[in-house]
């Protein structure tokens, strides 16, 4: 018997343990490469998260572009289009599982593009501490969101994540190459973990009882 008195307190004191390293940060990635044309039309892309826990940060990672047609193809880099294209005629809307949105790129349709042809291929990475605001041109870089990431804040990153993508207009498609979903969270116990923790509180409240 002592012995399970031993494994209990054991149990409980490696919790104890556990809980306290709980409050190092973790970090989940999601990537999806799957690309997409989207003129004058709307597509969505899942990023699927495992950990759970409570959101400390999020930032997400889109290649893409905005250029005249022709389309520059999964392998380009540089517009083919002699034209301009309209490069705020378009949305990016990143959506947590618990259907909380956050828009990246918020359209202007009146917003023209000077005579550059398009910034081609670009990737854009949307963070809250970033020095400069997205927009109105397309470049590459790291730029505010429209909206703030910190909505997800204390939220479970558990489940399905959504990249909306629409296009407002033909002619200019907006391209998708992938995108990088990185969450800065604070794990939480697994349920298996709780299991064993109820069983040494079980045994150390059995002992507690025979001693009374």
């Amino acid at each position: 018997m002592r012995r399970i008195h031993r494994l209990a307190a054991a149990i409980v004191t490696a919790f104890t343990c556990a809980s306290a390293s709980a409050t190092v940060i973790a970090t989940v990635v999601s990537n999806d490469a799957t690309y997409g044309v989207i003129d004058g039309s709307q597509a969505t892309r899942a990023l699927r998260v495992d950990g759970r826990g409570r959101i400390i940060d999020v930032n997400i990672t889109v290649a893409f572009s905005k250029c005249d047609n022709p389309p520059i193809g999964p392998n380009g880099s540089a517009c083919i289009g002699r034209g301009s294209p309209f490069e705020n005629e378009f949305t990016l809307v990143l959506t947590a599982p618990g259907g909380q949105p956050v828009t990246l790129v918020r359209a202007f349709n009146t917003y023209r593009a000077g005579s550059n042809g398009g910034a081609g291929r670009v990737s854009v990475t949307f963070d809250d501490e970033a020095l400069r605001a997205a927009g109105p041109r397309v470049r590459a870089g790291s730029f505010r969101p429209a909206e703030s990431l910190a909505l997800f804040d204390e939220m479970n990153p558990y489940g399905r994540w959504t990249l909306y993508l629409r296009d407002f207009s033909t002619s200019d498609p907006l391209e998708y190459f992938s995108s990088s979903l990185n969450i800065a969270y604070e794990p939480i116990p697994e349920p298996g973990t709780l299991a064993i923790l109820g069983l040494g509180l079980g045994l150390m409240g059995m002992r507690a009882a025979r001693r009374r």
